[in-house]
């Protein structure tokens, strides 16, 4: 059974199943996306302790007063754990952007998790130095090129429209639509907040990217689509040398693999769970 729950301090909110595991999965999902993500996988783990958050500026959780900047998530991971107390090893679990906050969580505080995994995605994004200052630009003009979110009449639209766009089934494109919408006067409008939108001024170096990677020292599971894949081959195979102790497996669906098959998924974190707890 999933439990509504916010942190005291931070407000973050968060789903979770409590079970007397001895281990707690912390999961944290992807652009766009909310906690209800993990809820397919949630359910092919009835004996795990899970913790699905909702980032700043998703679901439930309240939204930046500022921008949305890359590093902040790595801190509200942070703050999370502060807040959740644990007296269980932690096992990171992110999904995309989670997954890239997830890596750097790990390399910034390896002393706090007992494994990470990463499904579609693996370390920070990173840039060229010398295409910085076209992106900083880019970013910046983005910022005055906000709009208003526009409201919809029916939240079926969304749930077809999700659907379509993350090639995922209705009903789990229900399941994320359901968290992320709010109806207003008789609309319905997202709850993201648009600042979402606008790209991070300043990416990692690939030498930055490198180094937190190589800093990764917990033991890790890279979970990569094999079906309209995120990740393409060369880019998984590169990072892979960067990590000290990382295992590949690719599963059938595309980037929202999780939701796709999320039997297969739980079979293979259960696997890697047994290995490092």
């Amino acid at each position: 059974m999933l439990s509504e729950s916010s942190l005291p301090q931070s407000k973050l909110a968060y789903l979770e199943q409590t079970t007397d595991s001895p281990y707690c999965l912390l999961m944290l999902h992807g652009w766009m996306d909310n906690a209800a993500s993990f809820i397919p996988v949630i359910h092919e783990l009835p004996n795990s302790h899970c913790i699905a958050l909702d980032f700043p500026g998703h679901g439930f959780s309240p939204h930046r007063q500022d921008y949305y900047h890359f590093v902040d998530y790595v801190d509200d991971v942070y703050v999370a754990l502060n807040e959740l107390n644990l007296s269980k090893p932690v096992i990171l679990v992110g999904h995309s952007l989670g997954a890239l906050v997830a890596s750097c969580f790990a390399a910034a505080f390896p002393e706090q998790l007992s494994g990470l995994v990463c499904i579609d995605g693996i370390g920070p994004l990173s840039l060229a130095s010398h295409e910085t200052s076209t992106h900083l630009a880019k970013a910046i003009r983005q910022r005055q090129q906000l709009k208003p979110a526009k409201g919809f009449a029916e939240l079926d639209y969304a749930v077809a429209l999700r659907a379509k766009t993350n090639a995922i089934s209705t009903e789990n494109s229900r399941l994320l639509v359901e968290r992320a919408t709010i109806q207003r006067e008789g609309l319905w409008y997202w709850r993201h907040d648009e600042k979402l939108k606008l790209g991070s001024p300043l990416r990692f170096s690939e030498e930055q990217a490198k180094q937190i990677c190589q800093a990764a020292v917990t033991p890790c599971l890279l979970l990569a689509a094999n079906e309209y894949p995120l990740l393409k081959p060369d880019y998984i195979a590169l990072r892979q040398q960067w990590f000290n102790n990382i295992q590949t497996q690719l599963l059938s669906g595309g980037h929202h693999l999780h939701m796709q098959n999320p039997h297969a998924t739980a079979q293979l974190l259960q696997d890697f769970i047994k290995t490092i707890v």
